[in-house]
């Protein structure tokens, strides 16, 4: 009686039926994937049929696969020096919703042109770019009805949208809204305001000196040049910070518009933010509510 012949080693001397753990599972993926580009031509471009292929070889479901594929973004911030303190100027939404992608494309791009204003300039793939509309008309209801400090989609620089099918009755939708000038104005206005009030107290600093001290001495010159010096910097940083912080609470405000959009969506709803509350009231007095 012969024993069955053993397996032979892998190349690499991995050992045979070497089991990873789910905690391993991302990690190892990603890593393959790093090698995979790096050793593949740089022109080369994956078919969304090759991607699907490469995570049913890898378990992956092809629901999940083609998820993260969409919810990539489009948009791509400016570049900016102050990046690192305001972070991007893009906001994005996205979320697996029932209904078909087709329709769902179509009532949010109603929704983005006859509630927000915006018009279509692209328009490919199940996708669209949208920037606000700028004929007079449009401009005013923009102004009247959608007030720069609660909407945010209005106003974005970019408007992009988009609505891919992920299996029967599903779809993935992404929103992203591209607050760029938001972001340019608080950071000018940021080096505005704080480099005027650094100067202002560091003029202070330099009259004191000059008062208790002969102004036309090194040592009195010197302390004034550096007392506006560091009055500017400490005004410039200052101001900066505090315009950052309140960019930020905006990307955070219109982090929650999307998400609303995305919220009436998921539940069939009509996609129209809810009217202010005193006008709720007058529709219930009219109804005969209470």
């Amino acid at each position: 009686m012969t024993r069955d012949a053993e397996p032979a080693d892998p190349p690499g001397g991995s050992v045979p039926g070497r089991r990873i753990g789910r905690g391993d599972l991302e990690a190892v993926i990603r890593r393959a994937a790093e090698l995979s580009v790096r050793a593949a031509d740089a022109e080369e471009r994956l078919s969304e049929g090759d991607l699907l292929r490469i995570g049913e070889e890898v378990g992956l479901p092809a629901r999940h696969v083609l998820q993260a594929l969409h919810e990539r973004p489009e948009l791509r911030s400016d570049p900016s020096a102050f990046e690192g303190l305001f972070g991007s100027s893009v906001v994005v939404a996205h979320r697996a919703l029932p209904g078909e992608a087709a329709a769902t494309a179509r009532r949010i791009e109603s929704y983005l042109a006859t509630h927000e204003y915006l018009r279509v300039v692209r328009s490919r793939e199940g996708a669209i770019l949208m920037v606000p509309a700028d004929d007079t008309i449009s401009s005013l209801a923009r102004v009247f009805t959608r007030p720069k400090s609660r909407h945010y989609l209005a106003r974005a620089r970019r408007v992009a949208a988009a609505a891919h099918p992920l299996e029967a009755g599903a779809t993935h939708v992404r929103i992203e809204a591209d607050l760029g000038e938001q972001r340019g104005k608080a950071v000018t206005a940021g080096v505005t305001i704080g480099s005027g009030l650094g100067l202002a107290a560091g003029g202070i600093g330099a009259g004191v000196i000059a008062t208790v001290m002969d102004p036309g001495s090194a040592v009195a010159l010197a302390g004034m040049v550096g007392s506006l010096g560091a009055g500017i910097a400490a005004g410039l940083s200052g101001g900066v910070l505090v315009a950052a912080r309140g960019f930020k609470r905006r990307v955070r405000e219109a982090r929650t518009e999307l998400e609303g959009l995305l919220d009436r969506l998921e539940r069939g709803e009509r996609l129209e933010p809810p009217p202010a509350p005193w006008r709720q009231r007058l529709r219930s007095r009219f109804k005969g509510g209470s």
